[in-house]
């Protein structure tokens, strides 16, 4: 199933790569602050979606151990975000339904996964920026020590056939693939969504990048 998983999310995960700023050598402070940010905006609603989901025990992995809004929230509040312009973020609405294990098996996939490409980030964001996982980075540094071996240990639960899973394989497939548009979408809108975005940072309160 891991392999079918990667073979069928390449091309999205290559795409979303080619986007991402984090590795430009020109990065700024505020280029970098925005991105976390929009990172919240999207975590910070799903993770309450996963927090609510009953299938846990089956699935057999301890999220709990794993949330990432916790650490964009602390990265935020380093950079300079208190809590009010932490609440004022706009939050994606547009999120992966998990109504099944196979789609959550699909939404797991690429956000641990995700935790292994932030070990090259934080590298980067050290070289050029000066952050740690204390000053402002601590999402890109995952589990810190601990990331190769729960990315190990999340790989091991995956089921073998996703046959298997309620919801099936064609499911989990779809959901992981499902899980990297709409993040890309929520991390780089369209034009309309843009200018969407552009006329609220201008009414009053809004925190900003």
């Amino acid at each position: 199933m891991l392999k079918c998983l990667k073979a069928a999310t390449s091309s999205r995960h290559a795409a979303l790569e080619r986007k991402l700023p984090l590795l430009d050598a020109n990065l700024s402070h505020a280029t970098y602050r925005h991105f976390v940010q929009r990172l919240f905006g999207f975590y910070d609603p799903l993770e309450a979606q996963l927090r609510a989901l009953p299938w846990w025990g089956a699935v057999g992995v301890d999220y709990a151990l794993r949330h990432k809004t916790p650490r964009l929230r602390r990265d935020l509040q380093v950079l300079g975000d208190d809590e009010a312009r932490i609440a004022a973020l706009p939050r994606c609405t547009r999120l992966p339904p998990l109504i099944d294990p196979a789609q959550l098996w699909g939404c797991l996939y690429v956000i641990e996964g995700a935790t292994l490409g932030g070990q090259i980030i934080i590298k980067h964001l050290h070289a050029h920026l000066g952050l740690t996982a204390a000053s402002g980075a601590s999402f890109f540094d995952g589990y810190g020590t601990q990331t190769g071996a729960r990315w190990k240990a999340f790989c091991a639960s995956v089921p073998a056939e996703g046959d298997d899973v309620p919801g099936g394989r064609d499911a989990l497939l779809h959901s992981a693939n499902l899980t990297f548009d709409l993040f890309s979408e929520w991390l780089f809108p369209g034009p309309a969504a843009t200018l969407s975005m552009r006329l609220h940072a201008d009414s009053p309160g809004y925190p900003g990048p």
